[in-house]
């Protein structure tokens, strides 16, 4: 697909799954996005109020991020955005989600990514061959019955013993990029399917955006998926896997683990 018809597709398919926003493609926040961790107490806190023109930078000694020639959103955005699209379908609830994007026939190795990935499509493949009535069983014995919780919390702020400020942080996010969900899914904004989704949301920003404004969604992406995707996707596969050996989310989870490594490594040589 060309640029504007992937953008396009992605913009009707996925982008409004569990969000409020009438038109994301016509929205960015005012503002440039810094996010700096300043270490106080032993606490991560993150600013984002910084002016779009940096001129004035109140950020003493604080280091100026900007991205080089391989993070041109024409070549990279359409498929990353596709990809984020997909693996929020796949983490998604199969008794309340629309899977706009999982359910069509997508190529992963034609998508275009900068990066190849090698387990997510015998994955997808599977998810697509299975039964909803099994996607929903094993769905609600892993992550939603128990007497004590989930046996296996696919929500953030769960799975990692609820540390203080995580939801806080993943609402700031939220909130300062225009990101609102609808009312049925505002009780988890820390659902994996939910954090993957605005991963989507920032890609597809990035990809409308004028240069000077891209580069706010092309470090929130960094910082975000630093913060709330890649410190604990691994662990949330292992622990699926420990749990149900032989369950479907087991493989689908270390897939999009595999995934989450690779673009956030990708990310991670792109910023300077």
């Amino acid at each position: 697909m060309l640029f504007e018809e992937r953008l396009l597709y992605t913009q009707k398919s996925a982008s409004h799954v569990r969000r409020v926003a009438s038109d994301p493609s016509l929205q960015y926040h005012p503002f440039l996005y810094s996010a700096w961790a300043l270490r106080a107490q032993g606490q991560a806190t993150i600013l984002m109020s910084e002016p779009r023109h940096r001129s004035h930078n109140t950020l003493q000694g604080a280091p100026e991020r900007q991205v080089n020639a391989a993070r041109n959103a024409a070549d990279t955005a359409p498929a990353r955005c596709l990809l984020y699209a997909l693996c929020s379908d796949l983490a998604a609830s199969p008794f309340d989600a629309d899977p706009a994007v999982a359910s069509r026939e997508i190529s992963v190795s034609e998508l275009g990514l900068p990066y190849t990935l090698t387990s997510l499509e015998p994955a997808l493949r599977e998810w697509q061959a299975t039964a909803p009535a099994v996607l929903k069983r094993e769905y609600s014995s892993l992550f939603e019955v128990g007497s004590s919780g989930p046996p296996v919390p696919i929500r953030e702020d769960l799975h990692r013993n609820q540390p203080a400020g995580v939801r806080e942080d993943i609402v700031r996010f939220y909130e300062f990029f225009g990101y609102q969900l609808a009312e049925h899914f505002a009780w988890a904004p820390d659902h994996l399917s939910v954090e993957l989704e605005f991963m989507h949301f920032l890609i597809y920003q990035e990809a409308q955006a004028q240069a000077d404004d891209a580069l706010s969604f092309q470090l929130a992406q960094y910082d975000f998926a630093e913060r709330h995707l890649v410190n604990w996707i691994s662990e949330l596969a292992a622990k699926i896997i420990g749990q149900q050996p032989d369950a479907l989310y087991g493989r689908l989870m270390a897939a999009m683990s595999e995934c989450l490594v690779k673009d956030f490594e990708w990310q991670h040589s792109t910023i300077e």
